[in-house]
C-alpha cells in the first residue's frame, strides 16, 4: 500500500463529500472536507495538506479560483480538479490553474484512488529532493533537474512541449546532438524535432515500436546504445514510457567533453519521464480544448482555432523542412439545397458531410467551419499527392451518405474541393488558400462538373473513356480537354515526356498507366524511364508505372523497379483502345485513343484523377 497522505477535498455536494473521504481513507489517507471553496482555504490556513481534490463548479469560489489562490500559499500542493460533463471548458481551466489531473463523474472508486496516490507520490518526490539537497552540493543538481521536469510537465502545447524537451535532454546530457520521436495516432514513433550535431539524413522519419531492432530499447525505462553505436558512452536512447507503453524516444549523441557517464544517462532519464507525462497530459488538455472549439451543429473546429494551429504548423513545416496541405472544401449550392430539400434534411446531410470527412481524416488532421458553405481541412506532414488522394477519398465517403443520397432525389449537391501544399504553392497561408480556391474553381469548370460524369458508376471507366471520346459529349473552347485527329506518333510521345518527367524530380509522388494494344514489354515509355542509379528508387515507393496490356507471344520480364505489369489476356477493349494516364505532385494529364483514330487528351486535373480511380477500381490496382 502506498504511503499514507493529507488530502483535503472541496465539493458543494455533501453526496460527494462523503464519497470522496470514505474511499480515500478506505485508502489509508487522512482526508479533512470543505463545503466550498471558502471552508477550504480556511483549513488551508490551518493546516498542512499534500493534496486539493476539488470540484470545478461550486456556489460563489469556484474550483478554478480556488486551486490558483491554494497553489499561490503552497506552490508544493498537488491538485486535481473533479467535472461533470458538461464542464469541459472549466477542466481545461483547471489543468491551466495547476491540476496535474482531472476526473469526471460519476468518479471510479479505483481511478480515484489511483489519480490521487499518483499525485501524492509526486509530493513524497519532492519532499525527498527537498532532504537531499539539504544534505550535500550534488543534490542540487537533481533540484535543478526537477525543476527542469516541472517545466516540462507545466507545458500543454505539444510543439513546444517537443521543443523544450529536447533542449532540456541536451543540456542535462551535455549532448551535442539530440533528435525526438513521439507516438502518432496509429502507434508508430514520427520524428518531431532534432537539434545541435545530427545526421538528418540518418533519422528515420517513423519508429515502428515492434520492430527488433527496437523493441527491446522501447521495453524498459534504462538507456541504452543507440543503433549503430558500439556502447552507451557515445551515443545512447532513452525511452519515453507513460504507464508502461512508449510514447516516445530521444536520441542524444556527441558529448561535448568526453563520454556519456551513468549520471549523464541517469538525468536524460528522469528528463524523459518527465516528458512522458507531459506528453500524456498534453493529449488529454488538446483533446479537452478541442471540445470546446466545435461548432454546435456539424462538429467541425471553429475557424479561430484552425488558424491557431495552421500558424503552429507553418513553424513546425519552416523549421523541420516539412511539407502539409490546405484543402478547401465547398458546396455551391447551399441555398437551393435548404430550398428544395427542406430545412431538416439539410441540417442532416451538413452535419453527414462533416461526419464523412471526419472518417478520413487523421487524429492530427484539421476540419474546421468556415461558413454554411465552405470548410477547411488541414493536413499535416501530407504532399499534394497525398492531398489529392484525400480529395478522392473524402468525396466517395460523402456520396455514400444516405442524407446525401436522399438529398441528390430532390437536387442536385454540388461539392467542389482544392488542394494547396507548403511550400510547393506557397509560404503564407494568404498564398495556400489563394492556390486552393483556384483548384475549387477548376474543379467547378472541370468536364467532371459539366458533363455529369461523377455520375459514372465507380469501375465504368471504359464506358467514361467512350464518352470523352465519341461526339456527345461537347467540350467547350474554355476546357483543358480537346479531341484531336489520330496521330500514331502522339501517344508514343506522350509516354516518352511523362518518363521524362518522373525523371526531372524523383522525389515527387505520382502514378503513370499505360494501357496497350500490343506487346507492353515494347512500349515507348520504358525507353525514357529513369535507371535505378540516377533515380535513387530501388525501394522507393514514391512512384509507380503500370503497364497494362495482352501478354506477348514470348512474355518478357521487364524488370524495372519503377514498373508493374498488369496482363489482362481476354480483355478485347485492349484491341481497340490505348491510354496513358499520368497524376503527379506536379502535373495530370490523359490521353485516351478508341477505335476510328479517335484521340482524346485533357491536363484537366478532376477528370483525370477520375478516369484514374476508376481504373484503380476495374483492375483492382491500389492507389499509392
Amino acid at each position: 500500500m502506498a504511503a499514507p497522505g493529507r488530502i483535503l477535498v472541496a465539493d458543494d455536494e455533501r453526496f460527494f463529500r462523503e464519497l470522496f473521504r470514505e474511499v480515500l481513507r478506505s485508502a489509508g489517507h487522512d482526508v479533512r472536507t470543505g463545503a466550498s471553496a471558502a471552508e477550504a482555504l480556511e483549513l488551508l490556513s490551518r493546516e498542512h495538506f499534500d493534496l486539493l481534490l476539488t470540484d470545478v463548479v461550486m456556489p460563489g469560489m469556484d474550483g478554478v479560483a480556488l486551486v490558483r489562490e491554494a497553489r499561490r500559499r503552497d506552490p508544493d500542493l498537488e491538485a486535481v480538479a473533479i467535472t461533470g460533463h458538461d464542464d469541459v471548458r472549466l477542466a481545461v481551466q483547471a489543468m491551466k490553474a495547476g491540476c496535474a489531473d482531472f476526473l469526471t463523474k460519476p468518479v471510479d472508486k479505483d481511478e480515484l484512488v489511483s489519480v490521487c496516490e499518483k499525485a501524492l507520490a509526486r509530493v513524497r518526490l519532492r519532499r525527498e529532493h527537498s532532504q537531499l539537497l539539504s544534505e550535500n552540493q550534488e543534490f542540487a543538481r537533481s533540484h535543478a533537474l526537477y525543476r527542469q521536469g516541472l517545466q516540462i510537465m507545466g507545458t500543454l502545447d505539444g510543439e513546444r512541449l517537443q521543443d523544450l524537451a529536447l533542449s532540456v535532454l541536451a543540456r542535462v546530457s551535455d549532448a551535442q546532438g539530440a533528435a525526438l520521436w513521439i507516438a502518432d495516432e496509429r502507434g508508430a514513433l514520427a520524428l518531431r524535432g532534432y537539434r545541435g550535431l545530427v545526421d538528418r539524413a540518418a533519422l528515420p522519419a517513423r519508429i515502428d515500436p515492434k520492430d527488433p531492432q527496437w523493441a527491446a530499447r522501447l521495453a524498459q525505462p534504462v538507456p541504452t546504445a543507440a543503433p549503430g553505436a558500439k556502447d552507451p558512452s557515445v551515443a545512447f536512447v532513452v525511452p519515453l514510457l507513460a504507464d508502461e507503453e512508449p510514447v516516445g524516444v530521444a536520441l542524444l549523441e556527441g558529448r561535448a567533453r568526453g563520454r556519456f557517464e551513468a549520471d549523464h544517462h541517469a538525468a536524460a532519464l528522469t528528463v524523459a519521464d518527465f516528458t512522458a507525462i507531459a506528453v500524456k497530459n498534453a493529449r488529454r488538455f488538446q483533446a479537452l480544448e478541442r471540445i470546446g472549439l466545435r461548432d454546435r451543429d456539424t462538429g467541425a473546429y471553429n475557424l479561430a482555432y484552425f488558424i491557431d494551429y495552421a500558424g503552429k504548423e507553418f513553424y513546425k513545416a519552416r523549421r523541420y523542412t516539412r511539407a502539409f496541405s490546405l484543402v478547401v472544401v465547398s458546396i455551391d449550392n447551399v441555398e437551393q439545397m435548404r430550398k428544395e430539400g427542406g430545412r431538416e434534411l439539410y441540417r442532416r446531410a451538413m452535419r453527414d458531410v462533416v461526419s464523412a470527412v471526419g472518417r478520413v481524416v487523421r487524429d492530427a488532421d484539421i476540419l474546421a467551419k468556415v461558413s454554411e458553405s465552405e470548410y477547411y481541412v488541414l493536413l499535416p506532414e501530407t504532399d499534394y499527392f497525398g492531398a489529392l488522394m484525400f480529395l478522392r477519398r473524402a468525396a466517395e465517403e460523402i456520396r455514400r451518405e444516405e442524407s446525401i443520397r436522399e438529398l441528390e432525389h430532390k437536387v442536385p449537391v454540388l461539392l467542389s474541393m482544392g488542394a494547396s501544399t507548403f511550400p510547393k504553392d506557397g509560404e503564407d497561408f494568404d498564398e495556400l488558400l489563394h492556390w486552393a480556391r483556384a483548384r475549387v474553381q477548376e474543379q467547378r469548370g472541370s468536364l467532371l462538373r459539366r458533363l455529369h460524369l461523377s455520375d459514372v458508376p465507380a469501375s465504368a471507366f471504359w464506358e467514361l473513356a467512350d464518352l470523352l471520346l465519341s461526339e456527345n459529349a461537347r467540350i467547350p473552347e474554355s476546357s483543358p480537354s480537346t479531341r484531336v485527329p489520330s496521330d500514331p506518333e502522339l501517344l508514343a510521345a506522350a509516354q516518352r515526356e511523362c518518363a521524362r518527367e518522373i525523371a526531372r524530380d524523383p522525389r515527387a509522388r505520382g502514378l503513370l498507366y499505360v494501357g496497350a494494344r500490343g506487346d507492353i514489354a515494347a512500349a515507348p515509355v520504358l525507353a525514357e524511364l529513369p535507371t535505378v542509379d540516377s533515380a535513387g528508387r530501388a525501394s522507393d515507393p514514391t512512384v509507380r508505372v503500370y503497364l497494362l496490356g495482352p501478354r506477348g507471344p514470348e512474355p518478357v520480364r521487364i524488370g524495372h523497379p519503377l514498373v508493374t505489369e498488369v496482363y489482362v489476356d481476354g480483355d478485347p477493349r485492349f484491341a481497340g483502345h490505348e491510354f496513358v494516364l499520368f497524376l503527379s505532385e506536379h502535373s495530370a494529364y490523359g490521353l485516351l485513343a478508341g477505335p476510328e483514330g479517335r484521340t482524346f487528351h485533357t491536363s484537366d486535373v478532376p477528370l483525370v484523377d477520375a478516369l484514374v480511380s476508376k481504373l484503380q477500381t476495374l483492375y483492382d490496382l491500389q492507389p499509392l
